[in-house]
């Protein structure tokens, strides 16, 4: 970080900001929206932000993003899927930013994926979701139509902003 200027370092701020709050804002604005494939869970749409930050500026940053934003989420609604997400937004957002340093938008998107099989593997584990003999097939459906649904949202965000937002000086 030393040796930018002071203007780049402020933008880079707001935008991880940005990036940060939007989590939370969208995991409220989709409060209702059930998850099919996880009882008692909402459709994550949320979950592009950590990965946005890290595409535009750096594992760091993706980092950063992931866990504070799902932190605040869980904060303001107290949902046990959102705090136990906090690590695997973590690891989501650097995975990331460190495909976003290759500046392919696809392989920068699909890490959304990590994000969702990392938290059905927390769940299952702590007991928020149950695994059963007929589950796989509708969760693979599940988990293949949302990821699709991000990567596609994820791209096409890319491609708009890409211009103005990403960083070659990355953290």
């Amino acid at each position: 970080m030393t040796g930018q200027p002071t203007t780049v370092r402020v933008k880079r701020a707001r935008g991880l900001a940005v990036f940060i709050l939007l989590y939370p804002l969208v995991a409220l604005a989709f409060r209702n929206v059930p998850n099919p494939m996880v009882p008692g869970a909402i459709l994550a749409f949320n979950m592009i932000f950590p990965v946005l930050a890290g595409y535009f500026y750096g594992p760091f940053s993706g980092a950063v993003s992931g866990a504070t934003g799902t932190a605040i989420s869980a904060l303001l609604r107290g949902s046990p899927f959102d705090t136990l997400s906090i690590i695997p937004h973590l690891i989501m957002g650097l995975a990331a930013g460190w495909s976003g340093k290759y500046r392919s938008d696809l392989l920068s998107a699909l890490t959304i994926i990590i994000g969702h099989v990392l938290n059905l593997i927390v769940y299952a584990q702590w007991g928020l979701l149950k695994v059963s003999p007929g589950w796989l097939g509708p969760a693979a459906l599940g988990l293949a139509v949302e990821a699709t649904i991000d990567v596609v949202a994820i791209v096409l965000i890319m491609a708009w902003l890409g211009p103005r937002l990403y960083q070659t000086e990355r953290w």
